[in-house]
């Protein structure tokens, strides 16, 4: 199952990107830092195509779900059904190579298994709002599937399930306040034991968070709340200035994803990394000052104090995260990903940051 991505060049929302010739290579599962392999001497997996159509079911339309959509269409010999609850509300989608049918993920799984087996790749990007009985419960439909397209003697489903965020295996479930990283930990767990022998491929894409969410007013790391009042921006640290945060772009994911899609003799089964930057917070602090022009008003938010504001509020679910991304598995080196590896352009903090700030004076 090979792929042609065509045109020569990728068009974002934001810049368009020459791709590389650099050759796709295989980075390795890790439950650490990743590694990189030797890279290989020759072919191009991308200029290989087969005559035979692969379909792809996409589960999931919010903002991530939409911005694969226009990458996975540059591919050619597939079709894309986009699986939602509610098909009226997203027939602007459809195309001669996108249709749209009715899926509920609370359906009975022998249901569910059914229509995943209709598939050749399957691609979860539902969302972090997701019980986490329901990942669990999706990939075991998954393996259901993998079974009956076997049954019926046909190749293995190849799925993504819902990682696009940070480390699991380093997160685990937060010390208990993430049950839902500890699913996602789980579902790797099961993967790698079950998966070869139900005829399901995997790949994990770990980006962690997205870029869009740093600069959010309620995680409150930029803090543009008195910005027209006073002119002075906050720029807040989890942990401390020298702790790191990986953000990947969502257009750039859906980009890296139709070139794993692209290989899959060389992306599956493996947990690959992700990362559109990874910046200091006192990076972060000095990228703010400078493409906004504001005064920078630095605080740290450190381990201490969001046990504290936590203890305060214990069901906030973001005063959870704070705390979650104060510790490890929130970030990894940008050299260790599969994007530089295939020398792909990625929107970095400071472009980001310079369009958000100064969209207006641009006219944007």
């Amino acid at each position: 199952m090979h792929f042609q991505l065509y045109p020569s060049y990728i068009t974002s929302r934001n810049h368009v990107s020459p791709t590389s010739s650099t050759t796709p290579i295989n980075l390795r599962d890790s439950t650490a830092s990743p590694q990189l392999p030797n890279r290989p001497t020759s072919t191009n997996a991308f200029h290989t195509m087969t005559t035979s159509q692969t379909t792809i079911l996409l589960l999931g339309a919010g903002e991530l779900g939409t911005a694969f959509l226009p990458h996975l269409s540059k591919l050619s010999n597939i079709h894309i059904t986009l699986g939602v609850r509610n098909p009226p509300k997203y027939t602007h989608l459809t195309s001669p190579i996108v249709s749209i049918s009715q899926i509920d993920l609370a359906s009975p799984s022998r249901e569910l298994a059914e229509t995943f087996a209709e598939h050749d790749i399957l691609i979860s990007a539902t969302g972090f709002g997701a019980d986490p009985s329901t990942v669990l419960k999706l990939a075991n439909e998954v393996l259901a599937a993998g079974m009956l397209r076997q049954d019926r003697g046909q190749a293995s489903l190849w799925y993504f399930p819902w990682q696009w965020g940070v480390d699991y295996d380093v997160t685990g479930d937060g010390n208990g306040l993430m049950p839902l990283f500890g699913a996602q930990r789980h579902v790797r767990t099961l993967l790698r034991k079950q998966a070869l022998s139900s005829n399901v491929k995997w790949t994990v894409v770990s980006t962690a968070i997205f870029m869009s969410f740093l600069f959010e007013q309620f995680w409150g790391i930029v803090d543009r709340s008195l910005e027209a009042e006073s002119g002075n921006i906050t720029v807040r640290c989890l942990r401390d200035w020298d702790h790191k945060v990986t953000v990947t772009d969502v257009n750039d994911i859906g980009r890296v994803l139709a070139r794993i899609i692209a290989s899959p003799s060389l992306f599956t089964n493996n947990i690959l990394y992700v990362a559109g930057d990874t910046v200091l917070y006192a990076e972060l602090a000095s990228i703010v000052e400078r493409v906004s022009g504001a005064t920078v008003e630095m605080e740290t938010w450190d381990v201490p104090h969001l046990e504290r504001e936590l203890s305060n509020s214990p069901d906030n679910g973001i005063k959870k995260y704070r705390l979650v991304f104060a510790r490890d598995g929130v970030w990894w080196d940008k050299e260790k990903t599969i994007n530089h590896e295939l020398g792909m352009p990625m929107m970095d903090v400071a472009t980001y940051a310079d369009r958000l700030f100064n969209k207006g004076s641009r006219g944007e």
